[in-house]
């Protein structure tokens, strides 16, 4: 009996919810909710539950095969929308990133009951519901990996790069949130599963010789930087350390890494600095030096507050 989906099982998924959301995509690039759902072919309910979403089976409709179709049940309490809120959403008015991610999550689910609807044949198949449970259950924990493909298109990362002549900044970043309807852990993990596409996004220069990832303000205007979820992308693999140290550690307070007083993370206004730090690699992280530009998101400095983060090589 399987326990993890075989690589090129989670390569087919993959490139179905790529190809989803660049047909569910508007032309600015959004994917609202109502689209994925018309793409899936899946009802949405809204109805108090005891967790946030689930996938269950319609009864009330069936497709050609005569099987019920499927419908994404959603905590009403946890997500008190109106149904005209859902229809009218658009990048200028997009519904709450965690509401849109928990969608995302359960429709990622649909795809072990109706892969091959989708045009993905497994090269295991299962052979009785145990099988499928096991399944499923391998397919729940590579949801995270796959959801964000679906929120953020392949379309609207290309449009990105086709417009920029330097590397993204943090607000550009920050912007992408509000307009995607994304959450800062979705962005960052969309960024990391460019590393398996064939587009050569990873040669561009808005996505090259930077590192992305998420802080927290912890109190007393304190705020750590987390190890992950990081997006890096440095030429030759030499990377600044301290972002090879963060990813040890786990976290790292943000105003241990600088003297600037005036930076935002270390009580200033201001949102980015410059800084000479070593760089390289795991087994030799000081091998050179390396100039970069330090930014942060501005936003609100209460505790449990995030924010993304940059660390890119200066020009």
């Amino acid at each position: 009996m399987p326990q993890t989906l075989a690589a090129g099982d989670l390569a087919g998924f993959a490139k179905v919810c790529t190809t989803i959301a660049n047909e569910a995509a508007d032309a600015r690039g959004f994917v609202s909710v109502r689209s994925l759902l018309a793409r899936f072919r899946t009802k949405l309910i809204l109805r108090p539950l005891l967790i946030e979403g689930m996938l269950a089976s319609d009864p009330s409709s069936s497709n050609a095969s005569g099987r019920s179709n499927w419908a994404v049940l959603i905590d009403s309490e946890t997500f008190p929308l109106h149904p005209k809120e859902i229809d009218e959403e658009s990048a200028e008015h997009p519904l709450p990133s965690r509401f849109r991610n928990t969608v995302a999550h359960e429709l990622v689910h649909a795809l072990a009951f109706r892969s091959t609807e989708f045009g993905v044949r497994l090269r295991t198949q299962p052979k009785d519901e145990d099988d499928m449970r096991v399944l499923v259950r391998a397919i729940e924990n590579e949801t995270e990996r796959l959801s964000p493909l679906l929120l953020w298109p392949e379309k609207a990362i290309r449009e990105l790069v086709r417009t920029k002549a330097q590397a993204v900044t943090i607000r550009e970043l920050a912007r992408i949130c509000r307009t995607m309807g994304i959450s800062r852990y979705v962005l960052v993990s969309r960024l990391r599963l460019l590393r398996a596409a064939e587009y050569g996004y990873l040669d561009h220069v808005a996505l090259k010789n930077i590192a992305v990832g998420i802080g927290e303000w912890v109190g007393a205007g304190k705020a750590v930087l987390k190890g992950w979820p990081t997006f890096i992308n440095f030429e030759r693999n030499i990377v600044p350390e301290p972002i090879l140290r963060l990813i040890q550690m786990e976290q790292l307070p943000a105003d241990a890494e600088v003297a600037d007083q005036s930076f935002v993370l270390c009580g200033g206004s201001n949102g980015s600095t410059e800084m000479d730090v070593p760089a390289g690699v795991p087994a030799v992280p000081k091998a050179e030096s390396m100039k970069i530009q330090f930014s942060a998101e501005d936003t609100s400095r209460k505790p449990g507050s995030t924010f993304l983060f940059s660390m890119a090589k200066a020009s």
